[in-house]
């Protein structure tokens, strides 16, 4: 109840944001971009079985290609600053292992089934850039609405979860309008999986991605 309540309210600030940023947005430089890249997850950290509270410790994810879109604006006025929507998708799956679930009564060993694992990630960042001509760094960060979904044979869960997303790289223009980039980004969030076999978990999500692209800005009128 609490997660879908932070939910709602992150999904409203986001909004209230977007539309107070709307009159700067007709003088400003726009650009859209595709993106392609790899996931290095950390360890799914502060596990805890959903049915007995029992802790768990970490359990492995698996590196997964990433690919994705994104979409942003930088303002005539301010030409350093900006805002950024980011959408992309990595299938970090969770490899069969053999944790440790400790409660009171002390500590055991199971055996953790492997799941099939999809992360999409939908990402809003305050941007900021150093406005060069040919070659940008930039540097981002924001909150991200992170979608799970944990596949198992006989099991399937979903969740949604609000985050936290950070990204930095760098750009280079090769015409006016169009430029390669490569990038890093940062995200964590917290997914609960009550019908993963055998208990249910809950845990931390952390993973690093790399992103190489192509975007196309398009250009303020005279520019």
């Amino acid at each position: 109840m609490q997660k879908n309540h932070d939910m709602r309210l992150l999904l409203v600030v986001m909004f209230v944001g977007l539309i107070s940023l709307l009159p700067s947005l007709a003088s400003a430089e726009s650009y859209l971009g595709a993106q392609l890249g790899f996931t290095i997850p950390e360890d799914l950290g502060s596990v805890f079985n959903t049915g007995g509270g029992a802790r768990i410790s970490n359990l492995d994810l698996n590196n997964a290609f990433a690919y994705g879109v994104k979409g942003g604006h930088y303002f005539d006025r301010y030409k350093w600053l900006g805002v950024e929507a980011d959408f992309y998708t990595t299938t970090p799956n969770l490899e069969a292992q053999n944790p440790t679930a400790t409660t009171l009564a002390g500590s055991t060993g199971f055996i953790q089934p492997g799941s099939l694992l999809r992360v999409s990630t939908l990402a809003f960042s305050l941007m900021a850039r150093y406005p060069g001509e040919k070659f940008q760094p930039y540097a981002g960060l924001g909150m991200g609405i992170y979608f799970a979904k944990s596949t198992q044979s006989f099991s399937t869960d979903t969740d949604t979860s609000p985050g936290f997303h950070l990204v930095g790289g760098a750009r280079l223009f090769v015409t006016k309008e169009v430029a390669l980039f490569g990038e890093y980004k940062y995200d964590r969030a917290t997914f609960s999986f009550p019908n993963l076999q055998p208990g249910g978990i809950i845990g931390d999500y952390y993973a690093n991605t790399f992103m190489v692209g192509v975007s196309y800005h398009f250009l303020p009128e005279g520019k």
